[in-house]
């Protein structure tokens, strides 16, 4: 056995060893998180693409996105393999309405979960085609063919059919005009190839990564093991009118490999081509050519990157402490049971039955901003991945928006209080046109003064309410909580004092209470005494104004 051969099995082994060893595991925990991270740009090119597509359904915006830090959702629930599934996967978490067979969804979680040679085998097959740099680019390709063509097709006809025809006019007339006319027509077609060569092969790395996608699918569709799977996604058809595609594109590589050898003949060939503009002009055709079955491409797309896609969701809830699928119901009501944010090691659960629009109030640092993203996270997995972190889940089909992380906007020019005003006022429009909509805000108008806060606050929360919406809003104004407890349920979660530290359970309760535990903290994060005694103070003779009322 040559030394070759025997590299080749030692790196099959290590990858399938790899491949074993990830399924079930936390993929945030992998050293090379940061490299994942970084291509985080590159991954979002195919959700960019298709977005206008996705308009008029329930696709979370931005601010909800970075409110929910969900791009860290997408990181640990990413164990893909190759670059399509990491791009399917970041448009899916996006797409409220992904239109998903879920049935079938369930049927792939236990096939992946059941037969793990079958599984392994489909991994590697996912693991070749990769997650090369420029690979990420090939959504923009497919999308944008027509413009990707290189010079002008019908100038390449005109000069081939002259080079030839200059040529058998030379031969049989043997007239020097017309060898020369050859010659010219020859350099000048190599000048053309020349300078457009490097056009031309940075365009052939996205073909070359279009046949990979075509060859996967041919794969699935070929071996009975698979059967299933391809049946269950009928891309045979599109597979069908791809043949052609797929034949020309080997043509290009088989010739750009040839050249890289450096054997004279593959040089000597590799000119004749550029003398003959045969390989821009097929390389225009095969652009034309996914111009016009572009639906039929990216069928194919989307088809080998639900497969990564769902070989990754099954890892993740592997590696959940507690998982379960949602129960999609119409009543504008959610009901979880042990409910956990997926992204905290070793989070607490919590039942919550939420059958109106709610308020929470507690102590800070209390698991008031943890939970409901911990809600709102959970309503997008299970409309997205069929997955939910909890021991049960049931829901209608939401939209979901956020205010949470509002900050300053200093290019823009835009104080807190606007950019806050601006997220409320985009959930007012959402809510009116009759979407139902889970509103998640999180101290509700906070950049301005306590008066006007407390009267734009409750105008705004009872705007929400009994509408077609679920609001859970968190806030520290208990005036604000006395005012509105009779529209909206109440829920706390508190905090204890022991010895000299402050004890957090997590856990959230019905009703109103969580006491204020801001000079507590001062104390307990070693302030001095001469300022905690002044706050404490301020606070009593604050109280005492208010009990004694105007003079």
């Amino acid at each position: 056995m040559g030394i070759g051969s025997i590299l080749c099995r030692e790196n099959y082994r290590r990858r399938r060893a790899w491949i074993k060893a990830a399924f079930g595991s936390d993929p945030c925990k992998d050293p090379r998180l940061d490299r994942v991270r970084e291509r985080l740009p590159r991954i979002r090119i195919y959700y960019e693409e298709s977005r206008d597509s996705l308009e008029g359904s329930r696709q979370l915006d931005e601010i909800t996105w970075n409110d929910l830090e969900m791009d860290e959702v997408f990181l640990r629930v990413n164990q893909t393999k190759c670059y399509i599934g990491e791009q399917v996967l970041y448009r899916r978490l996006h797409h409220l309405e992904p239109g998903e067979d879920w049935e079938q969804f369930e049927w792939q979680q236990a096939f992946y979960k059941e037969r793990e040679e079958e599984r392994i085998e489909l991994e590697e097959a996912l693991a070749e085609i990769g997650k090369r740099e420029e690979a990420y680019y090939l959504p923009q390709f497919l999308k944008h063919s027509a413009l990707c063509q290189i010079g002008n097709t019908a100038l390449y006809h005109i000069l081939q059919v002259l080079l030839f025809s200059s040529i058998l006019v030379g031969i049989f007339t043997k007239n020097a005009l017309g060898i020369g006319a050859a010659v010219l027509f020859a350099v000048l077609n190599l000048g053309i190839y020349t300078v457009t060569k490097s056009k031309y092969e940075a365009f052939l790395h996205a073909l070359l990564n279009l046949r990979q996608v075509i060859c996967f699918c041919e794969k699935i569709e070929k071996e009975p093991k698979w059967k299933e799977l391809a049946a269950a996604n009928d891309f045979a058809s599109a597979l069908n009118s791809l043949k052609k595609m797929k034949r020309l594109i080997r043509g290009l590589q088989i010739r750009r490999n040839s050249g890289m050898t450096g054997d004279p003949m593959a040089l000597l060939a590799d000119y004749l081509y550029g003398i003959t503009l045969y390989d821009l002009s097929v390389f225009n055709h095969i652009a034309k050519m996914i111009e016009g079955k572009q639906e039929q491409v990216l069928q194919l797309y989307e088809f080998v990157g639900k497969v990564d896609l769902s070989i990754s969701v099954a890892s993740f809830r592997a590696s959940l402490p507690a998982v379960c699928g949602p129960d999609f119901q119409k009543d504008l009501s959610i009901k979880g049971e042990g409910l956990y944010h997926p992204l905290i090691p070793e989070a607490v659960g919590n039942d919550f039955h939420m059958t109106a629009s709610s308020l929470i109030t507690g102590a800070n640092a209390s698991g008031k901003s943890t939970f409901m993203k911990a809600l709102a996270i959970n309503v997008i997995l299970a409309q997205t991945l069929h997955t939910c972190a909890a021991q049960a889940l049931s829901l209608p089909r939401l939209a979901v928006m956020t205010s949470m992380a509002v900050r300053d906007d200093l290019l823009s020019g835009e104080s807190y209080y606007i950019r806050e005003v601006k997220y409320l006022k985009r959930m007012l429009d959402a809510v009116d046109l009759g979407i139902p909509v889970l509103c998640v805000i999180d101290e509700i108008l906070k950049g301005t003064n306590t008066r006007e806060r407390l009267a734009a606050s409750e105008a705004v929360l009872q705007y929400f309410s009994g509408r077609n919406c679920l609001t859970l809003a968190a806030t520290h104004d208990m005036e604000l909580v006395e005012k509105l407890h009779r529209q909206y349920d109440c829920y706390y979660f508190e905090s204890r004092m022991e010895e000299q530290d402050i004890r957090f359970d997590y856990r959230i309760r019905t009703g109103i209470g969580g006491d204020s535990n801001a000079i507590k903290l001062l104390k307990v994060l070693g302030f001095p005494e001469e300022v905690t005694d002044a706050a404490q103070k301020l606070i009593a003779a604050t109280e005492g104004l208010h009990l004694s009322g105007p003079s």
